[in-house]
């Protein structure tokens, strides 16, 4: 490990103290999910000084529950959602770009048991009519796909769809179910750890402005006339900023948040989504590099992947007003479980194959609509112009969703600008991220890190490999903290200790819980025991210098988290 430089502690001291110097921020974005997290990194890049604040994590809310796509929005085209579309699609194909080290693309199939279906449906949902959508069939299928491949045609990375016969189908996948006319073929993108992509935003955007801070663990617990009261929820402190403008990034918590601001709202419906990680290896490889994108028979689409080993199957779209209370639930389960044994029936899946679960409630604008997946994901601010004694604008940001965050934060960032009368200075469209920087999907670049990373390490190929794939560009920041032998843990043989003292000193991990659910995929994985529990705590608490009874404070929070958010008892693996 390094003898010199800040460690993780003083760097969230010096962070806290700048914040209570100041007192006052032209933006304070309150809610650091992906969305505030993008905003907060294009202002910076304009010279902009804010602060961003979570009460939580970054990326601990509706953010760490995606289906770990990066996608255009195939099924939008139903309900004429055009521009969506085409601003997803593109979207994708420059995180493709910009972030390769973690959006990689993604073979997609969809199996077709019929060559009809859907026709009509589709056309009352294009024209507005409320209509349940059954199983769709190859020609409108097909019709959809030619439609995506369009919009992407100017920034096309990826081949455009193809039809797949049923010999090819039945070749690829044996297991799938009896009855399978053929299929299509499409690439979207897969991200497999989509809050390790939150942390790198922040990281860039105050390393593009110093004068900015983004601070984990605070809260905003209300408002003391025209400042915002905010509470480190590390240390317990209590100080208060002034914004000249806020944005509230809470997702969907914002109505929470405006009205602890004293800001009434009602702008947010959402809906549950909850997915499944499946201890299933003979699907597993079956899948490969490849996601099955399958009806289930009601109409919804559901999907099933290879995700860090596991299999992931997902998702859910019900109606959903708490989300601290939101969990997978035993109906959604039993349906996940149902659909993926209909399209794969010799694969046996049951609840004893779950190793995890998790769930988020999607900011979606409030409505009234029977059919939740007719929603619309688009994004939009709604603002609330200064009133009474609150002194500033709050910018309010519905909906989005991870593919199209950087958009929706050059959005929010371009409306910013116009209020506080500050020029743009650069785009983000091109712009890489974090540990983008300097790769992109060619072998050569990757070869060329590889080697560079290797030679740092004394020759260490299979150790340079391990830090490349999980940071990217930054695992020359990396090496440092791992030289010398590999050092695993004991209880987690793929990960060794300089990893994570690197992301324990480096990327604001406050707690372990941090590391094991959002810095790797140790929980995602079902690799979470007891035993690799309190091994966590003590690397981590070695590092931050934490006694016995704070050490086993971070065991049980965690321990607690899996059973209560993610309902898995560590102490057997399994599900409860």
């Amino acid at each position: 490990m390094p003898e010199t430089g800040e460690t993780g502690a003083a760097r969230r001291a010096r962070l806290l103290a700048a914040a209570r110097a100041r007192g006052r921020f032209p933006v304070v974005i309150v809610g650091a999910g992906i969305n505030g997290l993008g905003t907060f990194r294009d202002l910076c890049l304009q010279g902009v000084d804010c602060l961003i604040v979570d009460r939580g994590d970054y990326c601990s809310g509706t953010s760490a529950a995606p289906s770990r796509m990066i996608h255009g929005g195939l099924k939008y085209l139903e309900t004429g959602e055009f521009r969506l579309v085409a601003e997803s699609v593109r979207e994708r194909n420059r995180l493709l770009r910009n972030a390769p080290h973690l959006v990689r693309p993604l073979e997609m199939v969809i199996p077709l048991p019929r060559r009809f279906g859907g026709e009509l449906a589709s056309a009352l949902r294009f024209l507005g009519l409320k209509t349940k959508m059954r199983r769709r069939g190859k020609l409108i299928i097909e019709a959809g796909l030619t439609a995506y491949d369009f919009f992407g045609r100017k920034t096309r990375v990826m081949p455009p769809h193809r039809s797949i016969s049923r010999a090819e189908l039945y070749a690829t996948l044996p297991d799938l179910a009896e009855g399978m006319i053929g299929g299509s073929s499409y690439f979207d993108a897969q991200i497999a750890i989509p809050e390790r992509l939150g942390v790198e935003l922040a990281l860039d955007g105050m390393a593009a402005n110093p004068a900015s801070v983004a601070l984990n663990h605070v809260a905003v617990e209300g408002r003391d006339g025209t400042a915002l009261r905010l509470v480190d929820r590390i240390g317990g402190d209590a100080f208060t900023v002034q914004p000249d403008l806020v944005i509230n990034a809470a997702g969907p918590w914002i109505d929470r948040t405006n009205r602890a601001m004293a800001a009434e709202s009602t702008l947010i419906g959402g809906t549950k989504g909850s997915h499944l990680l499946l201890d299933l290896p003979a699907l597993r490889d079956e899948l490969g590099d490849r996601m099955v994108y399958f009806d289930p028979g009601d109409g919804r689409l559901l999907l099933v992947a290879q995700l860090e080993g596991r299999v992931l199957l997902g998702s859910t779209d019900i109606p959903a007003d708490d989300p601290d209370a939101a969990v997978c639930g035993d109906d959604e389960i039993d349906y996940m479980l149902d659909g993926l044994r209909a399209v794969f029936p010799r694969i046996g899946a049951t609840r004893r194959h779950i190793v995890f679960t998790y769930c988020g409630v999607r900011p979606l604008p409030r409505g009234d609509s029977s059919d939740p997946g007719a929603i619309s994901r688009d994004h939009s601010i709604a603002v609330a112009e200064p009133a009474g004694d609150r002194s500033f604008p709050i910018l309010s940001l519905v909906g989005g969703k991870w593919t199209t965050f950087r958009a929706f934060a050059e959005q929010t960032a371009d409306m910013v600008l116009a209020r506080l009368g500050a020029p743009r200075r650069t785009g983000t469209l091109e712009l890489a991220i974090g540990g983008g920087h300097g790769l992109s999907n060619r072998a050569e670049d990757w070869s060329r890190l590889h080697a560079e990373v290797a030679e740092r390490l004394g020759g260490d190929g299979t150790r340079a490999w391990a830090l490349v794939r999980r940071f990217g560009a930054r695992s020359l920041e990396a090496v440092p903290y791992c030289r010398g032998s590999a050092d695993p843990l004991t209880t987690l043989p793929g990960i060794g200790r300089g990893e994570i003292a690197f992301m324990a000193e480096t990327e604001q991990v406050e707690h372990i819980a941090d590391l094991a659910l959002r810095r790797t995929s140790i929980a995602l994985a079902g690799h979470l025991t007891s035993a690799a529990v309190r091994e966590l705590a003590e690397v981590v608490g070695e590092l931050r210098g934490w006694d016995a009874a704070r050490r086993d404070a971070e065991a049980e929070g965690l321990a607690e988290a899996m059973l209560r958010r993610h309902r898995i008892d560590i102490a057997t693996g399994r599900l409860v």
